[in-house]
């Protein structure tokens, strides 16, 4: 009578396979590119429900409608062309649009917020240039001082730094 003999299975040697696991995650950590997200914060624009007020003077509605041309300043409800930037070169013609600005804000001293509208086709970097260019008088510019609808002077630096994004789809 032949005895059968249990056959031990053999263990199975790991260290090989997660020192080459662990090898392999490092130069995957080495290789990867770390790349900056900068986050630019912007309102949406708001729905109310609530009464508006009894002042009889039209919403400024400020508008910069972006194009791969030209950026065509409106305002009011109706959308009244006020002015339009065009090109020069490859850029826009950012003192022209700061200009544009100020003139607009010494009407209205008390608003702060404006409306940009960008194609889907205009750069990142366009599209930060002009909000730079918005919201405030260059450092080495006076400030701007005019009055508001109560009588009182204001003076500021301000531009419009509330920008809101129309919705681009």
């Amino acid at each position: 009578m032949k005895r059968r003999k249990m056959n031990k299975i053999p263990k199975l040697n790991l260290i090989p396979i997660l020192d080459a696991v662990f090898i392999f995650i490092f130069f995957l950590l080495m290789s990867a590119q770390f790349v900056d997200i900068y986050e630019i914060g912007t309102d949406a624009p708001t729905v109310s429900e609530i009464e508006p007020s009894k002042d009889k003077t039209p919403p400024l509605n400020l508008t910069l409608i972006i194009t791969s041309e030209k950026i065509t300043i409106q305002k009011g409800l109706n959308q009244t062309v006020v002015d339009s930037i065009k090109k020069i070169g490859k850029d826009y013609d950012y003192k022209k649009l700061k200009l544009s600005l100020k003139k607009i804000k010494i009407h209205n001293i008390d608003e702060v917020t404006i409306i940009l509208k960008p194609l889907k086709s205009i750069s990142y970097e366009k599209i930060v240039m002009i909000m730079d260019t918005v919201r405030g008088v260059d450092p080495t510019d006076a400030p701007i001082v005019a009055k508001n609808k109560k009588g009182k002077t204001i003076q500021t630096r301000d531009l419009f730094n509330q920008v809101i994004f129309e919705t681009i789809i």
